[in-house]
C-alpha cells in the first residue's frame, strides 16, 4: 500500500491539518487504522513519507490549502507516533516472511485491527483498556462495564457504589431502610457486623471512614443531580468500588 491510498480517506476523517495535529497518538491511531482498511504488505517508511505526502499534496492542491507546508514534519512524526502505537497494542504486526526487496520488514493489518472499522470501534476499545473486565469484581463486571463502554460514565459510577450499598446491606443483615453513609458506619463502626475486630481500633475506624466516604462521594451525589466523569476518573472510581466490593466479600466468609 502507497500513502497515497490512504490520504484520501485520511483526510476525508481528518479534513484539516490543526484537526490531525491536536489528535494523542493513540487518538489519532483510529484515522490511521481505519484509513489502512485491513491492508496487506504496508511499509511503514513507504507509507509515512515526505516525498509521497508532498506528491500527494501536488495532485491535490485543495487539500494543500488545509494541510499547509509549515505544518508537513509535524503530520509525519505524529502519524509515525500512531503507527508505533498500532503496532504496540497488536493492531499492526510484522508478515512472517515477507521483506522488501530492499530488506525493509513488511507489515499487515492483524486479526484485531480488522474488527475496528470505525473509529467508534476503536473508542470502544480504548475504553476497555482504561477498565479492565478481568480486573474487576464480578458484580462490576456484569453490571457496570457495558455501561461504562457505552460512555454512562455518571451511570456506571452511581451503579458501581450501589451494587456496594446492596452487598453492604445484605453482608451485615440490615433492613432495606437503612442506607448510605449510615450505613456504612453501622456496618463497619464499633463491633459493627462487618468490623475486623482483629484490626487496630484507628484501622478499624479508618475503613468505617473510607467506606462511609466513597458512598458519600460516588453514590449519594448521584441520586440527586447530574455528576459528570471524564472516563479516566470514572474508571478509577470504579475500580475503587470493586476494590470495596471485595472487602465486603472478605467479612461476609468470616
Amino acid at each position: 500500500m502507497r500513502l497515497e491510498q490512504i490520504f484520501p480517506k485520511l483526510f476525508e476523517l481528518l479534513p484539516e491539518a490543526d484537526q490531525l495535529l491536536s489528535l494523542e497518538p493513540e487518538e489519532l491511531a483510529g484515522p490511521l487504522l481505519v484509513a489502512l482498511d485491513g491492508s496487506e504488505l504496508i511499509e511503514p517508511f513507504e507509507i509515512i513519507s515526505f516525498d509521497l505526502m508532498r506528491l500527494y499534496f501536488r495532485a491535490h492542491p485543495s487539500v494543500r490549502e488545509r494541510y499547509p507546508a509549515k505544518h508537513d514534519d509535524k503530520i509525519l512524526f505524529a502519524l509515525m507516533e500512531s503507527w508505533q502505537w498500532l503496532e504496540r497494542e497488536g493492531f499492526v504486526a510484522p508478515r512472517p516472511g515477507s521483506t522488501s526487496s530492499s530488506g525493509v520488514t513488511r507489515y499487515s493489518v492483524t486479526k484485531r485491527g480488522k474488527t475496528i472499522e470505525t473509529l467508534e470501534a476503536l473508542e470502544v476499545y480504548r475504553k476497555g483498556n482504561l477498565l479492565p473486565k478481568r480486573q474487576l469484581h464480578p458484580t462490576i463486571a456484569q453490571k457496570v462495564w457495558s455501561l461504562f463502554l457505552q460512555g454512562y460514565y455518571d451511570t456506571a459510577v452511581f451503579q458501581a457504589f450501589k451494587e456496594v450499598e446492596v452487598a453492604v446491606r445484605k453482608a451485615g443483615g440490615y433492613a432495606d431502610t437503612d442506607l448510605g453513609v449510615s450505613l456504612m458506619r453501622k456496618a463497619f463502626g464499633d463491633k459493627g457486623p462487618l468490623t475486623d475486630l482483629k484490626q487496630p481500633p484507628a484501622e478499624q475506624q479508618a475503613r468505617a471512614h473510607l467506606f462511609a466516604s466513597a458512598i458519600g462521594s460516588y453514590k449519594n451525589p448521584g441520586s440527586h443531580r447530574n455528576v459528570s466523569f471524564t472516563a479516566e476518573e470514572a474508571a478509577e472510581v470504579i475500580i475503587l468500588a470493586s476494590h470495596l466490593l471485595r472487602i465486603v466479600d472478605s467479612r461476609r466468609k468470616i
